[in-house]
């Protein structure tokens, strides 16, 4: 007789205490809105709702932590029990990790001071200004790198880029849509100074596990995911933070 071993994993993982599936955790993000930012000292966001909904759910206890992109990556890279939200999955990262979602799209493009006269039709015209403003190991920057761009500067905040566009000291801004408008906000910066100029590309974001994690753990968080979905939960947490942020982190449930 043939044993399903998925069958048998689900029924471990029902009579196990929850407290133990996600044990010794560390969960870790970045202060990106509008999915994930930090106001007032405190760690909010749609993202972290659904978060911290999943460790309810399971039994996690740990605390969010809040590093930059780059330390936060390759931590989840290099070591076990690492979950890291909100993460834009693509094919160079897909194989790397665990993925549970997705929690939300969004538009990777540039962006210029408004009048700036700059008309980008292509990434080669991209390449011709001086500077474009990125987000440090960013999947952004890492998709300007990857086709030649050589005219990056590089920070590990983009509320920095809002600024520096703003004083003229970069020409372009990579950044999202969503989140275009909260970051500005937070930068103490009025969002009608900065227009689109070019569409990068789309693409979804996930919540992320380390591939050192056990399969019990990824399991589990992902059995809570998919609960909230079918209970509604996660349909009411969009709803909420749609209403009340002029960002819109999730045009795509209107």
């Amino acid at each position: 007789m043939k044993i399903n071993l998925q069958i048998i994993l689900a029924v471990v993982i029902l009579l196990m205490p929850r407290s133990i599936l996600s044990a010794e955790l560390t969960i870790l993000t970045e202060n990106l809105p509008p999915l994930n930012f930090i106001k007032d000292d405190v760690l909010m966001g749609p993202a972290v709702d659904i978060v911290k909904e999943i460790q309810r759910r399971v039994g996690s206890f740990e605390k969010i932590r809040v590093y930059p992109w780059a330390r936060a990556y390759k931590i989840a890279l290099e070591e076990a029990n690492i979950v890291i939200f909100g993460m834009a999955r693509t094919e160079a990262r897909n194989d790397k990790f665990y993925w549970i979602g997705p929690i939300a799209e969004k538009r990777d493009i540039l962006a210029a001071k408004k009048n700036s006269g700059l008309k980008i039709n292509s990434l080669e015209d991209a390449k011709k200004v001086d500077h474009i403003g990125t987000l440090r190991n960013d999947v952004k920057e890492i998709f300007l790198q990857r086709h030649g761009f050589t005219n990056l500067v590089s920070t590990h905040n983009d509320q920095n880029n809002v600024k520096k566009l703003l004083l003229g000291r970069i020409d372009l801004w990579a950044t999202k849509i969503p989140g275009l408008k909260t970051i500005c906000q937070l930068a103490g910066a009025d969002c009608r100074e900065i227009v689109e100029v070019y569409d990068m590309r789309k693409s979804a974001i996930y919540i992320a596990i380390s591939k050192k994690t056990s399969e019990i753990t990824v399991q589990s968080w992902a059995n809570a995911f998919n609960d909230m979905a079918k209970d509604g939960t996660i349909l009411t947490i969009k709803a909420h933070w749609n209403k009340i942020m002029d960002d819109d982190p999730f045009p795509e449930s209107k």
